[in-house]
């Protein structure tokens, strides 16, 4: 039977679950007030970091290095205690929660006065045959690695091959998901290709091929039309094919078939188009919408409860007019801020809890090139300096001078030296099985069973984890 653990006597402790950019920065703003008020700050994750998403397209293609991308909870949060695991269960009737050590059985219960749920988000798969078996995502370092590592691989196989059909099919890589996170990969993705192919002389310009799929009639639906379309002028010039009011509807294992009756020949196919509640939250004795989100007050406490704050992406925190905020790192930190001030508001005993008003400061894109898309404090930028204030945004937004000096470090490196075409291989490798390529100009193989598995390399499609990011909720 577990132990229940207490606060010191006379202590009031704060559990907040979850390290991401809500949670982190809500423990960061609630440890400066914990040697004055007494306060015991416990953050909870089964990561001991987290990780800054805005870079994480360029920690995969090759423009950072991976560990840059991530920030240390122990170098973020140093005076508050940080424990390593995951959330078994939440008892709101006793106040307290039940912690199972991440790679263990060991399990512990907390006690609390204030409970912060801040568990993010996950991909959200909808029922699309193969999606799951076949698509690769991109929620993590490991995700964003082993995309480039796909890349690299398919051009090493394709680099062997004298059937230039067979080239092409595995390399078309296919992007669903046209908001940030998709059009960024997309951009990206294919600009790395194209400067990895200079080592590949069996591999010619035509036989990469990105293709962009989104549902909506226009990519980046959360930015302004103009800067949205300079986005897609840009993205088609260089070569990106992009498919508008257009999803997917089935993944085989060497293609894709479109809600327009195209099927696409391709061994590589990233889901970017949608998030979800996670399982863990789902679960949580609280009440939520119909797509699992925990709901909150205007203040951001969870409804029915006085002691229990949603931020992030696993909540639903409305704005003045009623409607969510997006599932962004910017409202994540601001959320996260103000839930720890309400907090400290309660507990010094100033008064009620204030209600979560955000204003957004702006949003930005990069799509390859040392070209971006942004609107900052209403005024819109494209193209190169659009791009140079995204890399000085968010090199002044990562935290620590540690990992500033890093990240300015890699970017000044990158503008004198070509990126490394090397597999990382911190994820499993597929195996490999070479055979000879297809026949040509067989009319009778025209659909995606009738293709024979043994004519070609077999190439598994989603090592380790699989595929994407981007609105379940809305997410920009």
């Amino acid at each position: 039977m577990p132990v229940t653990y207490h606060p010191e006597k006379g202590k009031k402790r704060v559990v907040i679950l979850g390290a991401g950019f809500g949670g982190a920065y809500c423990a960061q703003a609630l440890e400066k007030a914990a040697s004055r008020l007494g306060l015991e700050v416990v953050l909870v994750d089964q990561r001991n970091y987290f990780i800054f998403y805005p870079l994480l397209v360029e920690a995969g293609t090759g423009g950072l290095e991976p560990r840059h991308a991530v920030v240390s909870v122990h170098d973020f949060v140093r005076k508050g205690q940080f424990i390593m695991a995951e959330v078994a269960a939440v008892r709101p009737e006793k106040r307290e929660v039940e912690l199972r050590m991440t790679g263990t059985d060991l399990t512990h219960r907390l006690a609390y006065d204030h409970l912060v749920v801040a568990l993010g988000s996950t991909t959200k798969f909808p029922p699309i045959p193969g999606l799951r078996e076949h698509a690769f995502e991109l929620k993590s370092i490991g995700d964003s690695v082993a995309f480039r590592d796909r890349g690299l691989q398919m051009l090493e196989i394709a680099n062997t091959l004298e059937d230039k059909e067979l080239r092409r099919e595995l390399l078309h890589f296919v992007v669903v998901g046209g908001s940030f996170t998709g059009v960024e990969i997309a951009g990206e993705f294919h600009a790395f290709l194209h400067e990895a192919r200079r080592h590949f002389p069996g591999v010619e310009r035509d036989d990469i091929q990105v293709t962009l799929c989104d549902f909506a009639n226009r990519i980046l639906p959360t930015l302004d039309e103009d800067l949205a379309r300079y986005a897609h002028a840009q993205l088609e010039k260089r070569g990106v094919r992009i498919l508008l009011k257009t999803t997917l509807e089935q993944l085989h294992e060497r293609r894709a078939v479109l809600s327009n009756g195209e099927t696409l020949r391709t061994r590589t196919v990233l889901w970017c188009a949608g998030i979800a509640s996670p399982e863990r939250v789902q679960e949580m004795p609280f009440e939520k919408d119909r797509n699992g989100y925990l709901l909150t007050e205007r203040d951001l406490r969870l409804v029915g409860h006085a002691d229990i704050w949603g931020i992030g992406d696993c909540a639903l925190n409305l704005d003045p007019e009623g409607n969510p905020y997006p599932a962004t790192a910017q409202h994540a930190i601001r959320q996260g801020k103000h839930a720890a001030n309400n907090i400290l508001r309660l507990l010094e005993g100033r008064g009620e809890a204030l209600p979560c008003d955000i204003v957004a400061q702006g949003t930005l894109a990069a799509i390859g090139c040392r070209t971006a898309v942004a609107k900052v404090f209403g005024i819109k930028l494209s193209g190169f300096a659009a791009w140079f204030l995204w890399r000085t945004v968010y090199l002044m937004k990562m935290p620590t001078l540690m990992r500033k000096l890093r990240l300015a470090t890699d970017w000044t490196v990158q503008l004198f030296f070509r990126r490394d075409i090397v597999q990382l291989g911190v994820h499993r490798i597929p195996r490999e099985t070479p055979a000879s390529p297809p026949q040509q100009g067989n009319p009778e193989r025209e659909t995606p069973e009738e293709y024979a598995a043994d004519e070609v390399p077999e190439v598994e499609p989603g090592t380790g984890s699989a595929a994407g990011s981007s609105p379940g909720r809305s997410r920009s």
